[in-house]
């Protein structure tokens, strides 16, 4: 029984509820399984030593309410703790606490996430513009060839969009010399996942359902916008802890959470999984080292989406014709649209049409999860053009396990299907495609793969295709990489074999050693390689290459790169004919109010800004990736569009007066986007001088010296006194055994980091 405390008389009897009774008013500190809960309660002793508690705090306690009628107290619900089965209290009168002991069944659930995401909201765009070059030119014997390619863009807090160019001189004429290629405008809403895109792009669609690049409207889904959020169908696992614990939670042994857990059961969603087979499992210590161990196997797959999740796609423009060739060659009309949905945890959806005005294709399918792991896909779909019907179907199964994964996939076509892209007469798809493939890891660091393939086609001018395909891939570490494969074609019962070995040279950065071998028929040939690659940074590379057996190439490059571009230079001998190439290629970017040259910017920036500081070195993800320049910018071309990019500017390289705000910043651009980071770097005026008094004596040790600003400092010795961060002209008050005086202090702008200013007279103090 627990014992009764020090309690007083109940003022207002019970109200209706269990019978009335004597009720007694106790405070007591609850502590909660050996642990303080940090909470003073009001509680009610019956006569017979039985516990009430009020319900409001048996919810912040977490217990969940019991099955008993409540007793009504000065308008409140209490509940006696007899109610609660397996629970045990103890009430100490001297220290008025109350000690609770509660199996985890009593304590209310609680849902934890698997992942902690923070907030990777993009920054806003301001107007910004940025433009590409790739440069090629080729001499070969009396033949000269060159073509450019160029790419002008730009961007706001509407989007971003730009235009794309080929210009091209050569001998034989391959459509227009200047090419508009794509132009386009996006609008991105990463809080929707959606994208608008007006202009060119290719279209969306399904496995099957094949593509066109068209000028128009495109509007739908876009995950890309939320790179942290799962698609996949979530995994969870539960558990009890009786006491505070740390959960942590490893998929395939690698640590990927740690939470912090009360008392209770709960419930860990959003596992972070990986695609194929694997094993969660989570280990539980609570504060005594207890531990608990909870496995769990899953199968996830990219195909599947979580229940309710949508992924749609909704296109409407021309089909662009002769790509790359004309410019404005813009025919049919076409109308797409695609809709998968997650069903359940083990089924997703999919439903795709084709909608042009003399053909029309529509089709749905979907991806199963098998019970033992493993996925099926299938599709059907049919079509109509020129009144002809025709229909196809697919169907796949695969299985991903840690050490070997396998799978067979098969396309079935009738004799007038048709989609985009294809058509029945000039290219249709083969009648039958067949794909079998298995690969086996875990020999050591090899691994063994076979693969099948098989086209037939109904047209007669169009072969058949059936072969086997078999390789073995074995890594040594620092000795190198090997790989063995052997290629059979079933019809004609040619085989080929390939082998390469490459061989990195630790005694020098970035390069490495190659060789290849192959057989087909009565052909031998192969090369030998030197490679060295181009650093992050600015630098050289270089790659040599001649042929072995029945081959004569040859080839020597030299690269070179900075922050402006890269270049190279390369020249190639082949059966007796030689070639030499230039290529060039880099960008130039407008934001901030600057312009900068750059290599080519294939996604998001950023202009680091530091007015007055220069040649102060900048890191993205912990590499050096600029130095700022004489105005103090520096342009920052390889970040990640709508991931945390960390930033970084270099403590060292800032003078001794300068006052640093923060050193580190997190760049989240839009696509094709970019931003300015300010940097809170100020140059500071920091001053020395000496005090002394009228009569010539200098200010005693123990003076202070305050500032407008409220900033104190103290007098050294000689009247010394050092002030820091100070404005061109500063009134200070100086003071010392009650007396005070004050200086005006003219601080002018100089190179040096600290200023001796020389002595003052302090008038108003006496030694």
């Amino acid at each position: 029984m627990p014992d009764r405390a020090q309690a007083a008389d109940a003022g207002p009897p019970a109200e209706t509820g269990l019978p009335a009774v004597p009720l007694k008013e106790t405070w007591l500190e609850v502590i909660l399984n050996g642990q303080s809960s940090h909470m003073v309660v009001l509680a009610l002793l019956e006569p017979d030593n039985g516990l009430l508690l009020r319900a409001e705090d048996l919810r912040q306690l977490r217990l969940h309410t019991p099955q008993a009628t409540p007793v009504r107290y000065a308008g409140e619900a209490y509940y006696p703790l007899a109610a609660y089965a397996g629970l045990r209290y103890h009430i100490d009168p001297s220290l008025l606490t109350l000690d609770l002991q509660a199996p985890a069944n009593l304590f209310e659930a609680i849902r934890l996430s698997g992942d902690k995401f923070d907030d990777n909201s993009p920054m806003p765009s301001p107007l910004g513009a940025y433009f590409n070059y790739d440069l090629s030119s080729t001499q070969a014997s009396n033949d000269h060839s060159s073509s450019e390619l160029f790419e002008l863009g730009a961007f706001n807090g509407w989007g971003s969009g730009g235009s794309s160019f080929l210009a091209r001189q050569q001998s034989e004429e391959v459509g227009d010399p200047f090419v508009r290629l794509d132009s386009n405008w996006r609008r991105d809403d990463p809080d929707n996942m959606r994208t608008l895109l007006l202009g060119d792009t290719a279209s969306h669609g399904t496995s099957w359902s094949g593509g066109v690049r068209f000028g128009g409207l495109q509007w739908g889904t876009n995950f890309s916008t939320r790179p942290e959020f799962v698609t996949l169908p979530l995994q969870s696992m539960s558990g009890e802890a009786s006491l505070p614990s740390t959960a942590d939670l490893y998929v395939n042994d690698a640590l990927r959470a740690r939470r912090d857990i009360p008392p209770g059961p709960f419930t860990i969603d959003e596992v972070p999984v990986v695609t194929g087979s694997g094993e969660a499992r989570l280990v539980i210590r609570d504060i005594l080292g207890r531990e608990q161990v909870i496995t769990q196997s899953f199968y996830a797959s990219s195909r599947l989406l979580r229940p309710g999740l949508q992924d749609y796609t909704v296109e409407l423009g021309s089909i662009r014709e002769n790509y790359g060739l004309s410019s404005n060659d813009y025919g049919r009309l076409v109308a797409t649209a695609t809709h998968r949905q997650g069903q359940t945890n083990y089924f997703t959806s999919e439903i795709h049409g084709q909608f042009l005005r003399d053909q029309q294709t529509v089709g749905a399918g979907g991806a199963w999860l098998l019970p033992w792991g493993g996925e099926i896909n299938s599709a059907i779909a049919a079509s109509r053009a020129d009144g002809k019907a025709g229909q196809l179907l697919t169907l796949g199964l695969q299985q991903q396990d840690r050490n070997v994964n396998f799978g067979i996939n098969g396309q079935f076509a009738s004799e007038h299907f048709v989609r985009l892209g294809i058509s029945s007469e000039s290219n249709p798809l083969p009648a039958r495609q067949m794909n079998a493939y298995i690969s086996v890891a875990g020999f050591g660091s090899g691994s063994f793969s076979l693969n099948y393939i098989q086209q037939d086609y109904r047209l007669q001018e169009q072969e058949d295709v059936e072969f086997i395909s078999v390789g073995y891939s074995q890594g040594f570490g620092k000795w190198g990489y090997f790989s063995l494969s052997a290629l059979h074609f079933l019809d004609n019962h040619e085989t080929s074999f390939s082998l390469n070995f490459t061989l990195p040279l630790n005694g020098f950065e970035r390069t490495t050693a190659s060789i290849n071998a192959s057989h087909r028929a009565d052909r031998r040939e192969g090369t030998l390689q030197l490679q060295r690659s181009l650093p992050m940074g600015s630098g050289f590379g270089y790659r040599l290459k001649a042929g072995l057996g029945d081959s004569d190439y040859r080839e020597g490059s030299l690269s070179y790169q900075n922050d402006f571009g890269t270049y190279q230079l390369a020249t190639t001998n082949s059966y007796g004919q030689s070639s030499t190439r230039v290529d060039a290629s880099g960008g130039v970017a407008l934001l901030g109010g600057g312009v900068f040259a750059s290599r080519r910017i294939s996604d998001s920036f950023a202009v680091v800004e530091l007015p007055g500081f220069s040649n102060v070195r900048v890191y993205a993800e912990n590499q050096e990736v600029a130095r700022t320049d004489d105005n103090g910018r520096a342009l920052l071309p390889r970040l990640r569009s709508y991931e945390r990019n960390k930033i970084r500017i270099e403590q060292a390289d800032l003078p001794i007066e300068a006052n640093i705000g923060k050193l580190e910043q997190i760049a989240i651009p839009y696509a094709r986007s970019g931003v300015v980071l300010g940097f809170e770097v100020e140059r500071s005026r920091n001053a020395f001088f000496r005090i002394k008094l009228e009569n010539g004596e200098i200010l005693p040790l123990g003076a202070v010296v305050t500032l407008e600003d409220g900033r104190v400092f103290p007098v050294g010795l000689r009247g010394e006194v050092f002030l820091t961060r100070l404005n061109s002209s500063n009134r200070l008050a100086v003071e010392w055994r009650g007396q005070h005086c004050e200086i005006m202090l003219e601080v002018p702008e100089s190179d040096e980091p600290i200023h001796d200013l020389g002595s003052f007279l302090c008038h108003g103090i006496e030694p």
